[in-house]
């Protein structure tokens, strides 16, 4: 249920500060499978990303034009975290937001 929760706040926030169209990548890669939400929205300044993920906090910018509390990106970095997982925010390229949640693969030890 975390999970699921984390993966909609990130798409509602990209709908939310961004509009449409919002992009969503799954890939499983050797060591973890990842989730990208990209918008072509404002994106988040390089440094500001880390003041995002804690709670209460938002852009100055989005404060007049959205509704929120600044709960959902820091709920989405606890969720990571507890699932031994990571978040993070990237300037996409052209414009926009790349959100990009991964969480460790854990594989069955082989039989003999």
């Amino acid at each position: 249920m975390a999970v699921r929760r984390a993966i909609a706040n990130l798409v509602d926030n990209a709908l939310r500060y961004a509009g449409e169209p919002v992009e969503i990548e799954t890939r499983r890669e050797p060591d973890r499978a990842v989730l990208e939400v990209r918008d072509r929205g404002p994106g988040i300044p390089p440094d500001q990303v880390e003041r995002m993920k804690q709670p209460f906090t938002r852009l100055e910018a989005a404060r007049s034009d959205a509704g929120g509390s600044g709960l959902g990106l820091a709920i989405v970095e606890r969720v990571a975290r507890l699932h031994g997982g990571s978040l993070e925010l990237l300037p996409r390229e052209g414009g926009g937001l790349v959100a990009r949640l991964a969480f460790p693969l854990r594989t069955a030890p082989r039989e003999a």
